[in-house]
């Protein structure tokens, strides 16, 4: 017999549902953010309280199946929302037909002449055309697979629905095996994050974050050679896992000091060698739109946009990556356990980055199911605020940030920080 626990996420199931309806019913919401707002902080707040059902004390573990089934059935109705508060996957369809017309992605921006004969209407929705493209190889070929099948932007969100779904079921089975309420799989699979980032705009790293996660599950199951492909893969899709290459060095187990075992790790190397060397003709040109990204590029970053009151904007860039350095090097000698050090680095990594777009906090949300941090469910929520931008870009065109915007962000989120690690030692001390 249904328990009023299941009762009341189907109840929640609904209104969530009725918030997805309203998001597509809204069609192009880069124009509309205030009405995109008043669907989705809805939906975070029945996300919350479907978190609190399943985490509060005295409920029994039960089955994920309502909880995988409502997930799958949002993400399908957003994915008729069209792709309008980012226009990546205009990006991610040229790279695809570039490489059927047979060039390399990495040789020519989208403006060059040497590809014009390529244009078409979707063209004018391509980002950043004078910039090479920056995505890594796996993702390139996952463009063009997708783009042998159908080259439109619908295609490739469903794909990437589909990769995003396939984590919620990851995550279910990874909880199982740590002997954790499988129901906590909520916190990811309900969020309205994932299923406006990917399932409504279709980011790529929806592959990245499964191949991450197939990675640690591998990892957790003492899979070694497992472990490395999905993590080289994870690197090759978007690069922001590099930062977890000495929580792979480092296993937890006593038996990963064998040489034997740890030298699955050179497989690393040598998948990411092989993935490039399709792209090798391109020489220095690989790197031209990553380095514009690095060296240029910022939005929406409490950190670097405080060094860069004092700073000028290269030294900001030294200091939060020497800072992060640092945290991360924190992170592996007091965690042993991956997936806790992979949190807590993946965190300091999005917090130090002087670009924070809000899909960028998909590389850590699925954590929230292991560890379920008040803080970053906060955040997650008011990641969406950063879409305030799209106001006067929509009808001015012009990009223009707006401070209140960073401090409604993160002062709650690193206020909730603080209280939240000075109650936990208080309560530690009471206990000893």
């Amino acid at each position: 017999m249904p328990s009023k626990v299941q009762f009341r996420l189907f109840f929640l199931a609904g209104v969530m549902e009725a918030c997805c309806c309203y998001l597509v019913f809204l069609g192009d919401l880069q124009r509309q953010i205030p009405q995109m707002w008043a669907g989705v902080f809805p939906a975070f707040l029945c996300y919350v309280f479907a978190g609190y059902l399943v985490l509060r004390r005295g409920v029994l573990p039960g089955r994920p199946h309502l909880i995988l089934g409502a997930a799958l059935v949002f993400r399908l109705t957003l994915w008729w929302s069209p792709a309008t508060l980012s226009d990546d996957i205009f990006r991610y369809v040229w790279d695809g037909r570039v490489q059927l017309a047979g060039i390399n992605p990495y040789l020519y921006a989208p403006s060059a002449p040497e590809v014009a004969h390529l244009r078409d209407a979707l063209y004018h929705s391509v980002n950043h055309a004078a910039i090479p493209t920056i995505y890594p190889p796996l993702a390139q070929l996952f463009f063009r697979a997708i783009c042998v099948l159908s080259a439109t932007p619908a295609a490739f969100k469903l794909a990437l629905l589909l990769c995003d779904w396939g984590l919620c079921l990851l995550l279910a089975h990874s909880l199982v095996r740590r002997d954790q309420d499988p129901r906590r799989v909520v916190l990811y699979a309900w969020h309205p994050l994932p299923l406006v980032e990917v399932a409504g705009s279709g980011h790529i790293d929806a592959l990245g974050v499964l191949l991450l996660f197939s990675a640690l599950y591998a990892l957790h199951s003492q899979r070694w050679t497992a472990a490395v492909c999905a993590f080289a893969g994870a690197f090759l899709v978007k690069l922001v896992p590099l930062a977890l290459l000495p929580t792979f060095w480092r296993r937890p187990r006593a038996d990963w000091l064998n040489f034997c075992k740890r030298s699955a790790l050179l497989l690393f190397p040598i998948l990411g060698l092989l993935a490039f060397w399709p792209f090798a003709a391109a020489g220095e040109k690989l790197a031209t739109g990553l380095l514009t990204y690095v060296q240029h590029w910022h939005f929406n970053a409490a950190a670097y946009s405080l060094f860069r009151l004092a700073l000028e904007p290269l030294h900001a860039r030294w200091l939060c990556t020497a800072l992060f350095a640092l945290i991360a090097l924190g992170v592996q000698i007091r965690y042993r356990e991956p997936y806790r050090a992979a949190f807590a680095t993946l965190g300091a990594y999005i917090l130090l980055s002087p670009t924070v777009h809000p899909w960028y906090l998909l590389w850590v949300l699925p954590f929230l199911a292991f560890f379920p941090s008040p803080a970053w469910i906060l955040l997650s929520g008011l990641i969406f605020l950063a879409y305030e931008v799209q106001i006067g870009y929509g009808s001015e065109g012009m990009w223009r940030e707006k401070s209140w915007v960073l401090w409604a962000q993160y002062a709650p989120f690193y206020l909730l920080l603080g209280t939240t690690a000075c109650y936990r030692r208080l309560r530690g001390h009471r206990d000893d």
